[in-house]
C-alpha cells in the first residue's frame, strides 16, 4: 500500500462534502449489496455508494492524476460508511489499482480502520485529505464503524481499469 497524504487541496475536500451533503436525502445512493456477497457477509450495516457529480469528479481526477498510475478507465464512486458497516477481506482483483480518498476527520475509537497484509498486518485510521493506492493487489478490509460513531466515514473510492 502507498499512502498519500495530503493527496488534494481542502477545497477539493469542501467541494466533495458538499456534493454528498447534497445528495446524501436522495434516492440516487446504491448500497455495498451490488458488491460481491463475499464483501459484505456477517456485517450488519450497508456502506452507501453513489456518484460524484461532474464537475466534482473533474477537480478530483486533476488533482489526483500525478498520484494514480497509467490506466485505461477510472471508476470514481462515493462510499459513505453508516454505523455497523465494514467490507470482508478482498484483494480489489481485475484492476490495475484501487484507491481510496478519505473525506472527513476519524477517530479510531469509531472504527472504520483500514487493514491490510504486507509482511504482517498492518492498520490506518483514515485522515482526511489521504489517499491510499493499492497496486499491487494487497488483501485488505475495513473493520465496522462502531454504533458511536458521532457521523458516517467518508470516503472515494477509485478503480484503474486496463487498457482495452
Amino acid at each position: 500500500m502507498i499512502i498519500i497524504p495530503e493527496a488534494v487541496s481542502k477545497d477539493v475536500i469542501e467541494r466533495c462534502n458538499q456534493d454528498i451533503d447534497s445528495k446524501i436525502s436522495s434516492n440516487t445512493w446504491g448500497i455495498n449489496q451490488r458488491w460481491g456477497s463475499e464483501l459484505y457477509d456477517g456485517i450488519p450495516g450497508s456502506c452507501l455508494i453513489g456518484d460524484l457529480s461532474s464537475a466534482v469528479y473533474l477537480i478530483v481526477r486533476k488533482q489526483l492524476r500525478h498520484h494514480l498510475p497509467e490506466c485505461g478507465q477510472m471508476d470514481f464512486f462515493y462510499h459513505y460508511w453508516t454505523k455497523h458497516s465494514g467490507i470482508n477481506w478482498h484483494d480489489d482483483g481485475g484492476y490495475v489499482f484501487g484507491a481510496t480518498l478519505y473525506l472527513n476527520e476519524w477517530d479510531k475509537k469509531w472504527g472504520g480502520i483500514f487493514l491490510w497484509e504486507d509482511d504482517g498486518m498492518k492498520a490506518f485510521c483514515p485522515t482526511i485529505g489521504t489517499l491510499v493506492l493499492n497496486t499491487e493487489g494487497q488483501m485488505h478490509s475495513v473493520t465496522h464503524v462502531h454504533e458511536r460513531a458521532p457521523y458516517a466515514r467518508r470516503s472515494i473510492q477509485i478503480f484503474g481499469h486496463h487498457k482495452k
